[in-house]
């Protein structure tokens, strides 16, 4: 296995963003199967926080928040960090998913509801991406 095999291959610190528990707590078992470390937050302020701790691999947030929403989170994360360049995959139910991602330059996007598999494949196309961006 080459250096860049082992690059991409390592596992991920991942914020999970949102509101729901029974979502968090699914993206938390199903990711961390994948031996991912993974940190969750149920608000803004709360990812916030944990961004101050340790910045993520990847992230991946919801749109629709209580209060302050998966759009302010990213605006603010983006202007706190302006050098960290996160891949981040925006979870939504809303149909208008994609465009929104567009609007907000964000690498991939997740419907809720979601399968466990599609989750797997973006999360390791995004840490594939990523670490061949930061290899050049």
């Amino acid at each position: 296995m080459s250096c860049y095999d082992a690059a991409v291959t390592a596992k991920k610190t991942i914020l999970v963003l949102d509101d729901d528990p029974a979502v968090r707590h699914m993206l938390q078992v199903v990711l961390q199967q994948d031996g991912h470390a993974v940190v969750a937050a149920g608000d803004v302020p709360s990812a916030l926080a944990q961004c101050e701790v340790q910045l993520p691999d990847v992230m991946i947030v919801d749109l629709m928040l209580p209060i302050e929403d998966g759009e302010m989170f990213l605006r603010e994360f983006r202007r706190r960090w302006r050098q960290t360049e996160v891949p981040v995959i925006l979870l939504s139910a809303s149909t208008a998913r994609n465009e929104i991602a567009r609007r907000l330059h964000v690498e991939a996007t997740l419907p809720k509801p979601f399968l466990a598999e599609d989750l797997r494949e973006i999360v390791k196309a995004l840490a594939r991406d990523h670490e061949s961006v930061a290899a050049v």
